[in-house]
């Protein structure tokens, strides 16, 4: 099974999502961002390569927090907590139609979402030690 990985990348206590674009697997699901690892590629690479093609975002790996199966795909999904190491995105058009910073409330309110994401917002995250506690201002703490 191949593996991809998914950035949980977090500012202000809200998590960065994206709607995939038109032309591409899932079009139009909401979900954090993500990509396939390259050859020779670690996850750390694939996470910091992925945010800058997707989103022009740097970011900075801290640690994988959760796996499971893609669905509908033969992957596994490593997610991945990530530090912004800036505030401003400039999204990709042909991967990505939307963005959007969100509480994990707010996630399940997002039409349509994969099964995987929904448990991470509803059970894995509330449970990290990086989030318990922060309710809101997560963000300042990954971002230190």
């Amino acid at each position: 099974m191949k593996t991809a990985v998914v950035a949980v990348i977090v500012r202000a206590g809200k998590v960065l999502v994206v709607q995939r674009a038109a032309g591409i697997p899932a079009a139009g699901y909401w979900t954090p961002p993500s990509g396939k690892l390259n050859a020779k590629e670690t996850e750390p690479q694939a996470l910091v390569r992925e945010m800058q093609e997707e989103l022009a975002l740097a970011v900075r790996p801290l640690r994988c927090v959760w796996q499971c199966p893609a669905e509908g795909a033969a992957y596994r999904l490593h997610w991945w907590l990530a530090a912004p190491m800036s505030s401003t995105l400039d999204p990709a058009p042909a991967e990505i139609a939307a963005v959007r910073w969100v509480r994990p409330a707010q996630f399940a309110r997002l039409q349509p979402t994969f099964t995987a994401g929904r448990h991470f917002f509803e059970t894995i995250l509330p449970a990290l030690p990086e989030w318990r506690g922060h309710r809101a201002p997560l963000g300042s703490t990954l971002e230190q």
